[in-house]
C-alpha cells in the first residue's frame, strides 16, 4: 500500500509551516510600518507621496489593518514563490559543468605531454 504521509517529515513540516507563518506575519507588518511611515508621518512632509500611496494601496480610511487570513495567504504566496525554479540556477550550473570540462582537458592534456 502507497504512503501518502512520511510520519518522520512530520515534524519538519510543522517546523517549516511555523516558520512561514513567522515570516508572513512581520512581513505584513513590515509593511504596516511602511505604510504608517508614509501616511502618519511622511504625509505632512510630501503630500504627493501620500496621494500616490493612497492610490496604490486603498485602505478603508487610510488604515493599514491585516488578520489571520491575510498572514495566510501571504505566507502560501511565499511558499510558492520560494518553489519556483530560477532559470539562472541552470546557467550558473552550465557555466560550472563548462568550467569542469575545461580543466579536466587541460589535465588530460598535461598528463599526455
Amino acid at each position: 500500500m502507497a504512503q501518502v504521509v512520511n510520519v518522520a517529515r512530520m515534524f519538519d513540516g510543522l517546523v517549516f509551516g511555523g516558520f512561514l507563518l513567522f515570516v508572513g506575519g512581520f512581513g505584513l507588518f513590515l509593511v504596516g510600518e511602511l505604510h504608517k511611515m508614509a501616511f502618519a508621518t511622511e504625509s505632512k512632509k510630501k503630500p504627493l507621496l501620500q496621494t500616490i500611496a493612497a492610490k496604490m494601496f486603498p485602505f478603508p480610511d487610510n488604515k493599514y489593518e491585516f488578520n489571520l487570513t491575510h498572514v495566510l495567504l501571504f505566507s502560501l504566496l511565499i511558499a510558492l514563490l520560494s518553489m519556483l525554479h530560477h532559470p539562472a540556477q541552470d546557467i550558473i550550473e552550465q557555466q560550472a559543468e563548462k568550467q569542469k570540462r575545461k580543466r579536466e582537458k587541460k589535465a588530460k592534456a598535461a598528463k599526455g605531454d
